[in-house]
């Protein structure tokens, strides 16, 4: 059950989740995280980082002032990614998927905006 313990802290999350002619490496994750940075009006604490996780792809995240984002890539057919932003400062969600969508001019693109 779920009860909202801060109702006056403004908290905003949503899953972007989409596929890709290619796997995303950690080089495009990294590249992609700073990029996104901009677009939503994030402050970046540390830069983004970005590893291999094998044979299950590659993963990734960016600390923002106001929470951030992780990434994670998987080897399917087709390449799958999902993005998991998660804030206390509002964000334009529709500039967040164009945004993705474009960038890695993904095949399909599905979102959801997770009430908190």
């Amino acid at each position: 059950m779920w009860k909202n313990l801060a109702p006056n802290l403004v908290r905003q999350r949503v899953i972007i989740e989409g596929t890709t002619k290619e796997i995303v490496g950690p080089e495009k994750i990294k590249e992609y995280l700073m990029a996104l940075s901009k677009v939503v009006n994030m402050t970046v604490l540390s830069n983004p980082v970005a590893y291999s996780a094998h044979e299950d792809g590659y993963g990734g995240w960016i600390h923002w002032k106001t929470s951030g984002a992780h990434f994670y890539s998987y080897p399917q057919n087709p390449p799958l990614f999902t993005v998991d932003c998660y804030t206390c400062k509002e964000f334009s969600i529709k500039k967040a998927v164009d945004f993705t969508k474009k960038y890695f001019n993904a095949i399909e693109i599905v979102w959801k905006e997770i009430e908190v």
